[in-house]
């Protein structure tokens, strides 16, 4: 008997073990039933909404556990993940849930974004679902955000800070457009008014855009300029568009926002590159709001925010909606790649780029040839550390095969933007982090203070007695974190600031101290960054221009190639890196 009662016990264990595996493993999502669902904050109405979710879409739930309602919905709310780790609450009335394995669900936007192909589809998920769904369905839109019928208040809930962006991202569309015949479509453009706008705005240090058609020479097409309530300024410019595009549609947004007020809104959130006569100088030099860009003046900001300065075939697909069309097809999308590292194939994937644009653009039912743009814009010709899926470190954590082609995630105020929408792409995944340190070694076991242990833990080297192999955005910080058992400081420098050529490390370990200046490659000048000053100084060296001296770290950081010598081959490495940005 009490053999057959230590049978039964086992049986009883083993059978609750069995049970626990089998939720542990078992989730559920449910799938979206209705059109402009939200989440919730809370579990009911009166909550603020996070995200409208897309009908048809599968959303992981936190349980299938009903909470009551508070407002707004009988049948009671579940607790769902509605963007990888974000969560929130959503009408039971729309959810028809399911329970699912654990391996069969995906983050809804595909994540961790190890392929091109899975970061590129994923990204025009997240741009549909965020931006496009939410009113911001133009490239114009999704920078200013001044629809007023929009998701998000005006202003707020930009896709970028860069100023430019939409003007860069209109004239590859218009390229693209022009070589495939597509400008002859029945194209529509919705373009924003605002009110109390000046009579024209201007670029600083370029000529005022006044070509306009002042004659009146098709009634018809006047008469639906007039439904559309276009003042004059805006009609003499689509007047001249008209005379070659007869088939185009204008479309007005009347924003009810005083001009002035937007620009005021908008310099306060955007950044710009290009020099001192775009930067505001109020100061008495350049604000810097992120490591390489710049706050622009007013006249600047009144340029780019001015719909009228964009109304030429060369810009105006800024304001065309974003939405799939089946024009868009393979050779197109190849004509905006053409010339860039994602002109052929993705090895990874093997499958051309052009058709991974094209089939993102059909899942998220968004233009492939936008897409291509975007990326164009954001990850350059020769790509970036976000499309290379190198290894990166991050806040003392290591990740490998990370694919980011738009920058999401990218927020301008992390420590280093391009890493953070790499971490974003990951979605919390843990397959993609190779350790938890920073730089070097994963232990921390104590060692004896060294020039050979510093530059062991930092995967560095020394040339000509500097220190380098230190990547431009390297902080303070993460030198720290790769070397915790020692003091480390360098004059005038906090623990978020990127260390920069001639910065001097000093690393004390008791009474040993160890001294090693720096020198990043490319950053010549030393204000940790590359740009054309540095490569004005290699220039002016290799021409032996008087007073273009190099300090030994300025030489080794001119120094590109590493191969001893500074020459001709530095100088274009650094300027060629400047123009792909």
């Amino acid at each position: 008997m009490k053999k057959s009662y230590q049978y039964i016990l086992l049986f009883l264990f083993l059978f609750i073990l069995n049970i626990n595996t089998f939720y542990a493993d078992t989730i559920f999502q449910g799938t979206i039933t209705g059109s402009g669902v939200n989440t919730r904050k809370g579990p009911g109405t009166n909550y603020g909404t996070n995200s409208t979710l897309v009908k048809g879409n599968k959303y992981k739930l936190v349980s299938n556990t009903l909470y009551q309602s508070e407002s707004g919905c009988s049948a009671g709310w579940y607790k769902i993940y509605y963007s990888g780790t974000s969560i929130g609450y959503v009408c039971a009335s729309y959810v028809k849930v399911e329970e699912v394995d654990q391996m069969d669900i995906q983050d809804v936007y595909l994540r961790p974004w190890t392929s091109p192909k899975k970061a590129i589809t994923g990204g025009a998920i997240f741009i549909t679902q965020s931006y496009i769904n939410k009113g911001q369905f133009t490239s114009y839109l999704k920078k200013f955000n001044v629809n007023p019928n929009g998701s998000y208040s005006v202003y707020n809930h930009q896709y970028m800070a860069n100023l430019q962006a939409p003007y860069s991202e209109a004239y590859s569309s218009y390229n693209s457009y022009l070589a495939n015949n597509l400008l002859a479509l029945p194209l529509v453009f919705t373009i924003p008014v605002f009110e109390n706008m000046p009579e024209w705005t201007t670029l600083p240090g370029k000529e005022t855009i006044t070509a306009c058609q002042n004659e009146v020479l098709d009634t018809e097409f006047e008469a639906l300029l007039d439904a559309e309530n276009f003042t004059e300024s805006y009609k003499c410019k689509l007047r001249l568009i008209h005379q070659t595009y007869a088939n185009w549609t204008f479309k007005s947004l009347p924003t009810g926002l005083d001009f002035a007020r937007s620009v005021t809104a908008e310099q306060a959130v955007s950044s710009i590159q290009g020099g001192n006569l775009y930067y505001d100088l109020s100061s008495g030099s350049p604000i810097q709001t992120e490591k390489g860009w710049y706050r622009a003046n007013r006249a600047t900001v009144e340029f780019y925010l001015d719909p009228r300065n964009s109304l030429v075939p060369e810009r105006i697909l800024m304001f065309e909606n974003l939405g799939y069309s089946e024009n868009y097809t393979i050779p197109v999308v190849q004509s905006i790649l053409n010339g860039t590292f994602m002109a052929e194939y993705s090895l990874i994937d093997n499958e051309s780029y052009a058709s991974i644009f094209v089939n993102a653009g059909s899942v998220a039912n968004i233009s492939s040839v936008y897409l291509a743009s975007l990326a164009r814009q954001e990850s350059g010709t020769k790509g970036s550390r976000a499309t290379s899926g190198a290894e990166f470190t991050y806040k003392g954590i290591t990740y490998k095969n990370l694919f980011n082609f738009f920058n999401i995630g990218a927020n301008s105020s992390a420590e280093s933007p391009i890493l953070a929408g790499l971490v974003w792409a990951s979605g919390g995944d843990t397959s993609v982090i190779v350790s938890p340190t920073n730089i070097g070694p994963t232990d921390n076991t104590p060692a004896n203070l060294t020039e050979e242990v510093v530059l062991t833990k930092l995967k560095a080297a020394k040339q000509s007695g500097i220190l380098t192999n230190i990547s431009l955005g390297t902080t303070l910080k993460s030198i720290k974190d790769a070397l915790p058992e020692f003091e480390i400081t360098i004059e005038n420098v906090s623990d978020n600031d990127y260390v920069k050529t001639g910065d001097t490390l000093v690393i004390k370990d008791g009474e040993n101290i160890v001294n090693l200046t720096i020198a990043i490659k490319g950053d010549v000048d030393g204000n940790g960054e590359t740009g054309a000053t540095d490569y004005v100084k290699i220039k002016n060296f290799i021409m032996e221009k008087q007073g273009s001296e190099l300090s030994v770290a300025q030489s080794v950081a001119a120094d590109v190639d590493a191969n001893g010598e500074i020459g001709a081959t530095d100088y274009v490495k650094i300027k060629n890196s400047i123009m792909e940005r």
